[in-house]
């Protein structure tokens, strides 16, 4: 593996990039693995548990899967706030963030 210098560091894209390779692929699916382990610390308690990121529609909406439809509706009720606080996490990544839909049919019990 090549060792990467903090003299040639130009962002995440390219530590990722040196890492993987040139698969966009793959790259795009690192960088979506890593959203979304930011989402317990973006909802807080007790949502962390009650949804999780699902997956992305075409790279700007983030689908969340929810527990009820009552998780649903607080959640869709923070849209806004959610997606200023995910912020910080989207920009290194060069993801583009600009809505999310909240469903419960895409959610199971097991994590």
């Amino acid at each position: 593996m090549k060792e990467i210098l903090y003299t040639d560091f130009k962002g995440i894209d390219g530590v990722i990039a040196n890492m993987l390779g040139q698969d966009e692929i793959l790259q795009k699916a690192m960088k979506r693995a890593t959203l979304y382990k930011f989402w317990a610390e973006v909802v807080g308690k007790p949502f962390d548990e009650k949804s999780k990121p699902h997956g992305m529609i075409q790279g700007t909406t983030m689908v969340v899967a929810c527990e009820s439809a009552a998780v649903v509706q607080e959640l869709t009720l923070r849209k806004k706030q959610i997606i200023k606080k995910y912020a910080p996490y989207v920009k290194p990544l060069n993801i583009e963030l600009k809505d999310m839909v909240f469903d419960v049919k895409k959610w199971s019990a097991d994590k």
